[in-house]
C-alpha cells in the first residue's frame, strides 16, 4: 500500500506547468520578496512538558526549536488542586508550574503562566467562591500577592508572560459576569505593576475563545475599559481552534481574518498597536502533518508567534508536548520511551532545514491550503505546504525565479518529500522521499500542481538556488 500511494504522489506532483491558474485553489510563493529571517515562531505548545524535570530528553525540544510554553498545574487532583482548596494545594499546583518554567527557560523559551489553573478553577463546584463575588476581592489580592512572592523567590521573572484569566468567554474556567472578568483583568493588571520587581514580566489579554470582531462584546467592552484604567497588555492574546472546515464560523477563526481585524479594534479604542499571539491554535483533528504546514504558514506571514493547542486530560496532558510525541503506550505517564509522533517531523524540518530568509507568500483564497517557504545563497529553496485537513487539487505558483539567483526561464530539478500519518501516536521516523523530478519554467514563474488525495499529508518542496543577498 505505501508503494502505491508513494507512487501516486509522484505522478500527481511530478508534471510541470508554466500556465498561471488564478483561481481559489491556487498558493504564491514570491522569491524576490524577503521577509526577514526565520522566527519558527509556530514552534510553541500549551502544556505537553512533564512535570519530573527533564523527563523528555532534552533533543525533542531542541529540534524543533522550541520557544514558548504555556501551563498552570491543570487537572492535578487532591492534594494539587490549587488555591481554593488551601495553602498546601496551592504550593501543589505552583511547583508543577515552575517546573514548566524552568524547562522552558532551559531552552531559552518564553513562558506563559495560567494563573487561573494555579487558583484552581478545574477544581471549582457550585458552592465555589470567585474573584470579587459580592465585591469581596480580598482573597484573590492574596492569592496574586503570594504567586507574586513565590515567583520572584524563585528566580521565574525571565521571559515570564502573566497570562491574567483565560477563556472568560467559556464555561468551563469563569462562572461570573462579564464585568467581574473585567473587574479582575483590571485589578490584576494594577497589581502586577505596582511591583517594579516585575516591571519586565509581559502581560497578555484578553485571551478569549471568542474570534476578535466588534460584534463580540466581551471584546469591546474589554478594550474600552482597558482603555479608560490605562491597563493595557503587552501582548493581544486569543485562541483559534475553531477546527476544519469551510463557511463562516471557520472563516471567523481564521488569521487572514482575525489579525486585521485587531489592528481595526484597537484603533477603534485608540490603543497603539500591541504584538499579537494566538496562545492556543489548531484543534486535534488538525493535529495531523497537513495541518502542521497550514499553520504554519499562516503564523510566519503573520509574523505571529502561535502555542499549539492541546486537547488531552488527566496526566497525559503533562506529556507528549502536546501530541507532537508518541510512546508505547501514549497514556502511561511514567514510561519514557519517546518517540515522534507524525506531525513532529514537520516541526523538525521547519526548524532545521527552512534557513536563510523566509520569502513572500499568499495561501489560497479558499483559505484551505497554504505555503511557507525560505531560500539560502547557493543552497536551496524549500516551500512547506499543506492543506487544512483538506483534499483537493492545489497549485503553487513561485514567482520571481530570478529574485534567488535563476534565469528566468530554465530548469529546476525539484526533490519532493511527504510527511504522511494521519493517526497522533503512530511512531514516524521520517518523511518519505519522492524522487526528484525535472520541472521546465518560463517568464520568472513556476507551477507545481499537487493532487492533495490525502487530508493529511504535508509536501516539502527543493530546488537549488543560485547566489544572491540577504537583505537584513
Amino acid at each position: 500500500m505505501k508503494l502505491s500511494l508513494n507512487l501516486l504522489a509522484l505522478i500527481t506532483i511530478g508534471s510541470a506547468t508554466s500556465i498561471v491558474k488564478r483561481d481559489d485553489s491556487v498558493t504564491f510563493v514570491n522569491l524576490g520578496l524577503q521577509k526577514g529571517e526565520p522566527k519558527h515562531y509556530a514552534s510553541g505548545f500549551i502544556y505537553g512538558i512533564p512535570d519530573e524535570f527533564n523527563q523528555i530528553p532534552s533533543h525533542f525540544y531542541e529540534n524543533i526549536g522550541f520557544n514558548y510554553g504555556r501551563a498552570g498545574g491543570a487537572q492535578e487532583g487532591a492534594p494539587n488542586r490549587g488555591w481554593i482548596w488551601g495553602y498546601s494545594d496551592y504550593q501543589g499546583r505552583f511547583q508543577s508550574t515552575l517546573t514548566n518554567y524552568k524547562t522552558c527557560r532551559q531552552f531559552d523559551a518564553g513562558f506563559i503562566m495560567l494563573p487561573h489553573d494555579i487558583w484552581g478553577t478545574d477544581q471549582a463546584n457550585s458552592s465555589t467562591i470567585w474573584p470579587g463575588d459580592n465585591g469581596d476581592w480580598s482573597d484573590y489580592d492574596k492569592f496574586v500577592t503570594t504567586l507574586m512572592a513565590d515567583l520572584l523567590a524563585n528566580n521565574a521573572l525571565d521571559g515570564l508572560v502573566w497570562d491574567i484569566w483565560n477563556e472568560s468567554d467559556g464555561q468551563w474556567f469563569w462562572a461570573r459576569s462579564m464585568q467581574q472578568w473585567i473587574d479582575l483583568y483590571i485589578r490584576t493588571h494594577k497589581l502586577i505593576r505596582s511591583n517594579h520587581h516585575f516591571d519586565g514580566v509581559k502581560i497578555s489579554g484578553p485571551t478569549l475563545a471568542a474570534a476578535p470582531y466588534n460584534t463580540s462584546v466581551w471584546w469591546t467592552s474589554w478594550l474600552e475599559q482597558i482603555k479608560g484604567n490605562n491597563t493595557i497588555p503587552d501582548q493581544i492574546a486569543y485562541h483559534l481552534e475553531a477546527g476544519p472546515g469551510v463557511g463562516p464560523w471557520q472563516e471567523s477563526y481564521d488569521l487572514t481574518n482575525t489579525y486585521p481585524s485587531v489592528i481595526s479594534l484597537l484603533q477603534s479604542y485608540g490603543i497603539q498597536e500591541r504584538p499579537q499571539i494566538i496562545n492556543e491554535y489548531a484543534s486535534y483533528d488538525e493535529q495531523i502533518p497537513s495541518g502542521a504546514a497550514f499553520w504554519i504558514s499562516r503564523l510566519e506571514r503573520y509574523n505571529i508567534y502561535g502555542l499549539r493547542g492541546n486537547w488531552q486530560s488527566g496526566t497525559v496532558l503533562h506529556d507528549l508536548m502536546a501530541n507532537l510525541l508518541t510512546k508505547n503506550d501514549p497514556f502511561n505517564y511514567t514510561e519514557t520511551d519517546y518517540m515522534p509522533g507524525p506531525e513532529y517531523l514537520v516541526y523538525k524540518y521547519y526548524y532545521h532545514n527552512m534557513t536563510g530568509v523566509r520569502l513572500d507568500t499568499n495561501g489560497s483564497a479558499n483559505l484551505q491550503f497554504d505555503v511557507y517557504a525560505t531560500a539560502n545563497p547557493k543552497d536551496k529553496v524549500r516551500i512547506l505546504a499543506g492543506g487544512q485537513t483538506a483534499t483537493g487539487n492545489w497549485t503553487i505558483n513561485v514567482e520571481n525565479l530570478s529574485g534567488v539567483g535563476l534565469p528566468k526561464s530554465g530548469n529546476v530539478h525539484i526533490q519532493t518529500w511527504a510527511f504522511n500519518g494521519d493517526g497522533h501516536y503512530v511512531p514516524t521516523m521520517g518523511p518519505t522521499d519522492l524522487g526528484v523530478t525535472p520541472y521546465t519554467y518560463s517568464n520568472n514563474m513556476l507551477s507545481i500542481p499537487i493532487d492533495q488525495y490525502t487530508n493529511y499529508t504535508a509536501y516539502a518542496f527543493e530546488f537549488q538556488c543560485g547566489s544572491f543577498k540577504i537583505h537584513r
